[in-house]
């Protein structure tokens, strides 16, 4: 019956302990161009995934490598071709994304409740004034993605951060619990033939 016992035991622990996946997004109605397409106060959509593992920095200020994609409604959907990170300043209680590889914000939001976040959580949505640099051209899978609206006190941009489904112990106990009944009735069932 020891071997019950580790699968069990392996069953409930195993996942409980690891980090989980994290999606930051990130959006305002914006002004700017993809691929040259122009777009004017539309639903501009950034989203980050990644798992909170990888976040470094501290104390005040953290961030987050993962792969990125923009959405500007009624043009699609583009991958950022940079290294691109999400971050937050507590001291200047901001959050956002920005291009790693040009050293450059694409799109940040200022919110009073970022001063002890650590990007480790789910939060928001939190919205308040948007900044960035909006003459800078990101490059994507699509082409050149430019935010221009981004000091426009008018497009306030909004941040959010949602935890991965990750199964909670109880869960990962039925399962455990499911797996070795299963067992324990194929061994009873092989006894008797």
């Amino acid at each position: 019956m020891n071997w019950l016992k580790t699968v069990f035991l392996t069953t409930l622990c195993g996942v409980a302990a690891s980090a989980g996946p994290i999606t930051y997004t990130e959006t305002q109605n914006g002004i700017g161009s993809l691929n040259g397409t122009a777009f004017n106060n539309v639903l501009v959509t950034l989203v980050l995934t990644a798992d909170t593992s990888a976040i470094t920095g501290g104390p005040s200020i953290f961030l987050l490598r993962g792969p990125a994609t923009v959405t500007v409604a009624g043009i699609g959907t583009a991958t950022f071709t940079d290294t691109i990170h999400v971050f937050v300043n507590q001291t200047s209680t901001v959050a956002g994304f920005e291009d790693e590889t040009m050293t450059r914000d694409i799109l940040n939001t200022f919110n009073a409740g970022f001063s002890t976040y650590a990007l480790n959580t789910a939060i928001g949505p939190l919205s308040g004034q948007a900044s960035g640099n909006p003459s800078s051209s990101f490059p994507t899978s699509m082409g050149a993605f430019i935010l221009s609206s981004s000091h426009n006190s008018d497009h306030d941009a909004t941040f959010t951060a949602t935890l991965g489904s990750v199964p909670e112990p109880g869960t990962l106990g039925l399962l455990g619990a499911g797996i070795t009944l299963l067992l324990i009735r194929r061994r009873v069932a092989a006894a008797k033939s």
